[in-house]
C-alpha cells in the first residue's frame, strides 16, 4: 500500500514539475480577440475610390503583452450580416484578415473596427499586415513595447 502511495506522490510531483507558467513562455499562441465594430458611420460610399474618409490604423499597448488595433473608416457593405477579423502568424509576421459576412445592400460605407492581438513578447520585432477585400497592406514594423503607440494611414 505504501508503494502505491509513494508512486502517486512521485507522479504528482513530476506532473507539477512539467507545468510552466504561460506568462514566462515566449512560445504562447498569438490570437486575435475582443473584436468589435461600429455600425455604418455616416454617408454611404459607392466605391473605395469615392471614399473621402481616410483609412487610419492606430495601434498601442493597452495592457501588458497585447497590441490594441483600431482601423478607422474600413470600407464594407453598408449592411453586412456581420464583420469579423482573423489572424495567422508566421514567425514575426502578424497577418490580419478583416472580412464581412454577406453584404445585403447595394452600397458601401465606413466602419471602425477594433481588436487585440497577442500575447506578444516585449522587445521582439513584429510586422503587422492587414488585408481587407483582397487588398493587403503593411501597417507597421515595430519592436513591441508595453508602452508603445503608433499610427499608419492607408494611401
Amino acid at each position: 500500500m505504501n508503494k502505491f502511495r509513494l508512486l502517486w506522490i512521485v507522479c504528482g510531483l513530476l506532473a507539477l514539475a512539467g507545468c510552466t507558467d504561460t506568462a514566462d513562455n515566449p512560445a504562447r499562441t498569438i490570437e486575435l480577440k475582443n473584436f468589435s465594430n461600429t455600425g455604418c458611420k455616416k454617408d454611404h460610399v459607392r466605391t473605395r475610390s469615392d471614399n473621402t474618409n481616410k483609412e487610419v490604423f492606430n495601434y498601442s499597448c493597452i495592457h501588458e503583452g497585447f497590441l490594441y488595433v483600431t482601423h478607422q473608416n474600413a470600407i464594407f457593405n453598408c449592411c453586412p450580416i456581420g464583420l469579423g477579423a482573423k489572424i495567422s502568424v508566421e514567425d514575426n509576421l502578424l497577418k490580419v484578415v478583416e472580412y464581412e459576412s454577406d453584404g445585403l445592400c447595394d452600397c458601401m460605407c465606413p466602419f471602425d473596427l477594433s481588436y487585440e492581438v497577442g500575447p506578444l513578447v516585449e522587445g521582439k520585432t513584429y510586422i503587422l499586415f492587414v488585408s481587407q477585400g483582397g487588398e493587403e497592406s503593411k501597417v507597421a514594423e515595430f519592436e513591441f513595447q508595453n508602452s508603445m503607440t503608433g499610427e499608419w494611414e492607408r494611401k
